[in-house]
């Protein structure tokens, strides 16, 4: 589980699927331990299903210098 601490004291909780998305779960955690969303804005939260934010450029173009494959059917990954 991970907490995830916002500016006016509320707290995301979300849960990462590592038997399922092990390398998006793995850089997602490095970036965290790195601090790379420190300050950054989650502009989309779908209770019970999703975050999206960690845009350092504020316009959705932007990201950290990782670049990995997406985990799901059409890049080759089989999962349920």
């Amino acid at each position: 589980m991970i907490v995830i601490e916002m500016m006016n004291g509320h707290t995301i909780k979300l849960e990462l699927d590592p038997a399922n998305a092990p390398i998006t779960c793995a850089n997602f955690e490095k970036l965290v331990s790195e601090g790379f969303y420190d300050g950054l804005t989650f502009h989309r939260i779908i209770r019970g299903f999703m975050i999206q934010g960690g845009d350092p450029l504020g316009n959705g173009r932007g990201g950290s210098k990782e670049h990995i494959v997406g985990e799901f059917r059409s890049n080759g990954y089989s999962n349920p």
